[in-house]
């Protein structure tokens, strides 16, 4: 009987030193991220966010170089976020993404997901006409020709009065619509470096690391791994320190 219970404790022994080596990086890991964790609000870990472009592109939300559309000097733009911009300042709340733009007399036009946005020379918003005002709903390009507001769509052209959002309908034209082009690099720059762009949270980061769902599905079954084996270090644990007090006489 000492002989078994001398196998055993040797047996569980070399296998609870073994698999306590092997996941000391992970355990001291995950006790470190889950303190971080219990102590986000405190920390605001929430509040901080992550803009490196290797981690949006690692979420899918990698920021791509903005564009846009140069009218008498200025661009006009929808680089993320909600808002229009002309140059470098929001001007209008417009759903993305930006479908056209063109310039009526001393009038800039912004045709949106959501609707039409009207501004002055200056970015400042004269009025935004919605889809529920009239707009067409498959109207995807914009232009203005000798002074006419024209909206397309993949089957139909109409010229829309500003005035009385009266649509007519145009002969279907092909050519001459407004299209996006890259803004200057300074600009760029300056549009992909704002706040308001879409990040990952410092908390987010954190327990998708502590969970293992940064790595997909084979870093949750990972983690799940160390659980298993903490298990069984629990075990083999018990079960030297049952046959160590066995061959101890009970004490």
């Amino acid at each position: 009987m000492p002989q078994k219970l001398r196998k055993t404790l040797i047996f569980n022994q070399k296998w609870h030193r073994r698999i306590g080596l092997g996941i000391t990086v992970m355990v001291l890991f995950l006790a470190g991220t889950g303190l971080l964790l219990n102590h986000s609000p405190a920390l605001d870990l929430a509040k901080k966010d992550l803009r490196s472009n290797w981690l949006l592109d690692w979420y899918g939300l990698k920021n791509t170089a903005p564009t846009g559309i140069q009218l008498n000097g200025q661009w006009l733009s929808h680089p993320g976020g909600q808002n229009l911009f002309l140059n470098d300042k929001p001007v209008a709340d417009c759903q993305p993404p930006l479908l056209g733009a063109a310039q009526l007399a001393t009038m800039l036009l912004a045709l949106c997901q959501d609707g039409l946005v009207m501004l002055t020379a200056d970015g400042e918003l004269i009025e935004k006409l919605s889809r529920l005002q009239g707009l067409p709903e498959d109207a995807d390009r914009l232009q203005v020709v000798e002074g006419n507001v024209l909206l397309g769509s993949p089957w139909q052209t109409y010229t829309i009065d500003l005035d009385t959002l009266e649509l007519t309908g145009q002969p279907f034209q092909e050519e001459g619509w407004s299209t996006l082009g890259p803004v200057p690099s300074a600009l760029s720059i300056q549009l992909t470096s704002r706040e308001d762009l879409p990040g990952i949270s410092l908390e987010t980061l954190i327990l998708d690391l502590h969970s293992g769902r940064f790595f997909g599905t084979a870093g949750v079954l990972f983690v799940d791994l160390i659980g298993i084996l903490l298990c069984v270090l629990a075990i083999t644990g018990l079960c030297a320190w049952n046959s160590r007090r066995k061959l101890n006489g009970g004490r």
